[in-house]
């Protein structure tokens, strides 16, 4: 039975490793904060943030055991060594690590061979393809973005040599803006866009990358909300006091302001002002409407705002004032898994007549300002819902249903001539090697790929 005494100098030694993992963390930190060029002089907030998210992240601290766990293995491992010599080293290395990662790979390979069982033979049509060295310019043609949200690398040479090769004419850019809180004006403290800074520098060279292939670009920044209380997200943004939104608002727009300059500056093609913000534009759609005339003064660019499908559309009181109606166009399509595409495109043709009407009712063209499919046998049920990690990794892939669910939204939505287009969720420069055997929504190494390459390269009438 351990003594006193023994269970102290334990419990230093797992401090002591605790410790270490939270320098480890740091570090890390720090590392990301580098490899992102945040720029100098904000190093020191953005550093803390970063780490405040980790550390109310509950899995954080389970993960700060590992370097005590590891000091323990190794311990053992090296006092097998000084009781059997080479004996000893062989079993400990074999019973504690080839062991127990032999079985997690044999877990793994078991589980992906279940998320892979479904039989989807596709034959890719390279002939849609583009090979020019720039975008064909089919906007020019039909007015319709062909556009894909673009996450990762901005040096990434392949994103943009793919994009181009799959008929993508449009990027759409996300700046993240963080708010602590939904019932608090806890917008982080910005920075300014000069061309003094790093930031800048960094949109800069976006532009300059994105135009030498012949894309336009979409800015739309999303807030972020870090703590997610009772569920909530940006859409339930909702302040308790005039003084609260005072504050709201002008942290908000001085963010949206100088990214419309920003966008000006660069000749942006397109500015969101707002992404699924409903709450704040039912509370203070006045607010929203000076917001919108002072984005005026500044950009000479088309304007939208990203609303979100179920309701929040109808509640926009501004819509007069933009160029395009903006729709987080994420409609339920389906109530089967495993869909045909015949019930995806009634399940399209189910949302025609209404979005026909708001075209009529404002004589303004519907862009899709987000639209995505994870590749997942109920993509077209719910198709809003995030993986969460556990689905990541044991639940079926169905590269067939997102497939066809964007074909059924080409061979709908897509050629009425009131559509403007979509902005597809989501590119990920990190999967541009992948082979498409995830259930996320990106597309790298999917059929789904080569159906939107078709899609886009028809030109409507």
């Amino acid at each position: 039975m351990a003594t006193k005494q023994q269970f102290l100098k334990r419990l230093n030694q797992f401090l002591l490793w605790y410790v270490i993992g939270v320098i480890i963390l740091i570090i890390f930190v720090v590392i990301v904060i580098l490899i992102n060029d945040i720029e100098r002089g904000k190093q020191t907030s953005v550093f803390f943030q970063i780490l405040g998210r980790f550390f109310k992240f509950i899995p954080t601290y389970f993960a700060l055991v590992i370097p005590y766990l590891l000091f323990l293995l190794i311990r053992s491992i090296v006092r097998d060594f000084k009781k059997r010599r080479f004996l000893g080293l062989l079993k400990g290395v074999g019973l504690k690590i080839v062991l127990p990662v032999l079985i997690f790979w044999m877990g793994k390979a078991g589980i992906d061979h279940y998320r892979l069982t479904e039989n989807f033979d596709y034959t890719w049509d390279y002939s849609i393809e583009n090979k020019d060295s720039s975008v064909r310019n089919l906007y020019a043609k039909d007015k319709k973005q062909r556009g894909f949200h673009i996450f990762g690398s901005s040096n990434d040479s392949i994103s943009f040599e793919i994009l181009k090769t799959n008929n993508v004419e449009w990027l759409t850019y996300v700046p993240f803006i963080s708010q602590e809180h939904y019932d608090k004006p806890t917008l982080r403290k910005r920075s300014v866009l000069d061309d003094s800074t790093g930031r800048y520098q960094h949109w800069k060279h976006r532009k300059e990358r994105a135009q030498a292939y012949g894309f336009k670009i979409m800015l739309k920044p999303h807030i972020w909300l870090q703590n997610r209380e009772n569920g909530a997200w940006r859409s339930d943004i909702n302040m308790a006091t005039e003084d609260e939104w005072d504050q709201w608002f002008e942290d908000y727009s001085q963010y949206i302001l100088d990214y419309a300059v920003l966008a000006e500056t660069l000749n942006i093609e397109l500015f969101c002002i707002g992404t699924e913000l409903h709450k704040t534009v039912l509370e203070q759609p006045e607010r929203w409407e000076r917001l919108i005339s002072e984005i005026r003064n500044v950009y000479s660019g088309k304007l939208t705002y990203g609303a979100n499908w179920n309701q929040e559309v109808d509640d926009i009181p501004f819509w007069d004032a933009l160029d395009f109606i903006g729709i987080q166009a994420y409609y339920p399509i389906a109530t089967n898994e495993n869909p045909e595409l015949l019930e995806l495109e009634n399940g399209w043709n189910q949302h025609i007549a209404y979005l026909e009407e708001l075209h009529k009712k404002y004589q303004k063209p519907i862009l899709f300002t987000e639209l995505g499919y994870k590749s997942t046998a109920d993509a077209g049920i719910k198709p809003w819902e995030w993986n969460n990690l556990s689905n990541s990794f044991h639940k079926k892939i169905s590269k067939r249903t997102q497939a066809l669910c964007y074909q059924a939204f080409f061979n709908t939505i897509w050629q009425k001539p009131w559509f403007e287009g979509a902005h597809l969720w989501e590119w990920q420069s990190s999967r541009n090697d992948s082979d498409g055997n995830n259930n996320a929504f990106v597309v790298q190494g999917k059929p789904a790929l080569n159906v939107i390459a078709k899609g886009f390269k028809k030109v409507t009438d």
